[in-house]
C-alpha cells in the first residue's frame, strides 16, 4: 500500500510482451472518444497531472476490484489512451504502472478546447518516467494521496473527502519562487478541513537538504499571509527521530517559526495504520498528546485559519509561463459528489 522502494531497486522496466494496439490516428481517437466513460476521462486527467499511477492505486481510487480495474486498463492501453510499464525490482514482480498515452492526451486537449499540437505531448517522454531517478519518490508521493482518496471513498458516509491534490509540478508553477513541495493537499472530515504541503523522504539524501527548505516555506507564509502546515514522511523511525532533532534546532532560533507548523510520520506508521488520515502524525512542538489523526492536527495548531475554499481552485502564487496546459482533475472521482456511498461499478 505504501511502497518505499529505494531508487536503486527500481531498475530498467521489464520489456512488454508484443500485443495488438491501435494506431493513434485521428479516426481512431474519434472512435475511442465515444467509448470513454467519465471514470476513464478522470483517470486520464489524473495521469496527466500526476504522471504515473500503479494498477493497485488505480483500482483503489476508481474501481471496485483489481480484476475490474485490470480489465478496463487493458482496454485503455489497447486504445492508446494509456501506456504502461512494469519496473524491475529484483525480487517478485512490481505492479504495472500506467501513464498517459497519445490518444488520451489528444482527447483531453480537445475537451479543453486546445490544439493537441500546442501541448507538445510526446509519448516517449510520458513513459520515460520508467527510467527516471525519481521514480521511487513519485511512487511514494502518489501512494500517500491515493491511499487518502481510497479512505475517503470507503468512508463517504462519514463526510470525508480529499478536496485538493496538487502535483509537484503544479506546486512548482505556483510556489517555485519560494519552495518546491512534493505535493499540496487538503482533507475534509467531520465538518473540519486542513491543508498542508507534503515532503516525502526516500532516505536517499542527507537530512540537511530537507532542513534547508524550511526558510522557503516560512517566506511563502510571509508573502501570502497564509500559514500552511508541513507534513513530512520519513523512510524509517530512526530517520524521523534524527530529522525532528534537526528541525527543532533549526526552528529554535527562527523568529518566524510559528508560521510553519510541522508534523512528521514514517512509512512504517502509514503502512500499519492504512491511511494518512489515521493516528500517525506527531507535531514537532506538541508531543505530550502523542500522535494525532490528520484532521486533529488543527487542535494542535489552534492559530491555523481554516482553508478559504473547499474546492481545488486555490490561486496562491503565480504560474511562471502562460503556456497551454490541460485542466487539472477534480481530486475526488466524478461520481463521488453525486453519491453518499461509493458505487465502484458505475
Amino acid at each position: 500500500m505504501f511502497p518505499h522502494h529505494q531508487q536503486r531497486d527500481l531498475r530498467a522496466p521489464i520489456p512488454e510482451r508484443p500485443s495488438l494496439r491501435f494506431a493513434a490516428s485521428a479516426e481512431h481517437q474519434a472512435q475511442v472518444a465515444a467509448h470513454l466513460t467519465a471514470r476513464d476521462r478522470w483517470l486520464a486527467r489524473m495521469l496527466a497531472e500526476h504522471r504515473m499511477l500503479t494498477s493497485p492505486q488505480i483500482a483503489a481510487i476508481a474501481f471496485g476490484s483489481r480484476r475490474s480495474a485490470n480489465h478496463r486498463l487493458q482496454k485503455l492501453y489497447t486504445w492508446r489512451v494509456l501506456d504502461r510499464f512494469q519496473p524491475y525490482i529484483g525480487r517478485g514482480r512490481a505492479p504495472m504502472s500506467y501513464v498517459l498515452d497519445t490518444a488520451g492526451a489528444h482527447l483531453l486537449a480537445h475537451e479543453d478546447g486546445l490544439d493537441p499540437k500546442d501541448l507538445k505531448f510526446r509519448p516517449e517522454r510520458s513513459v520515460g518516467i520508467a527510467y527516471s531517478l525519481r521514480l521511487a519518490h513519485l511512487m511514494g508521493v502518489n501512494s500517500f494521496f491515493t491511499t487518502l482518496l481510497a479512505d475517503a471513498l470507503a468512508n463517504a458516509s462519514t463526510d470525508r473527502a480529499v478536496t485538493a491534490w496538487w502535483s509537484e509540478t503544479r506546486c512548482t508553477r505556483h510556489f517555485g519562487d519560494h519552495v518546491r513541495p512534493d505535493g499540496y493537499g487538503r482533507w475534509h472530515e467531520a465538518g473540519r478541513e486542513i491543508e498542508w504541503f507534503l515532503e516525502w523522504d526516500t532516505g536517499s539524501y542527507q537530512l540537511s537538504r530537507f532542513v534547508a527548505k524550511l526558510p522557503g516555506y516560512t517566506s511563502l507564509a510571509t508573502a501570502t499571509h497564509i500559514v500552511t502546515p508541513l507534513l513530512a514522511v520519513f523512510a524509517t523511525p530512526a530517520r524521523e527521530t534524527h530529522a525532528r532533532r534537526q528541525l527543532a534546532e533549526h526552528l529554535r532560533t527562527d523568529p518566524r517559526r510559528h508560521e510553519l507548523p510541522i508534523a512528521t510520520t514514517t512509512a512504517e506508521h502509514l503502512r500499519t495504520a492504512g491511511s494518512p488520515a489515521d493516528v500517525v502524525w506527531l507535531p514537532l512542538h506538541h508531543t505530550d498528546a502523542g500522535r494525532h489523526r490528520l484532521i486533529s492536527l488543527v487542535t494542535a495548531w489552534p492559530h491555523l485559519e481554516a482553508p478559504t475554499s473547499s474546492t481545488d481552485t486555490d490561486t496562491r502564487g503565480t504560474e511562471a509561463s502562460p503556456v497551454p496546459r490541460l485542466s487539472p482533475p477534480e481530486p475526488m472521482p466524478p461520481w463521488h459528489a453525486d453519491e453518499l456511498t461509493w458505487n465502484p461499478m458505475r
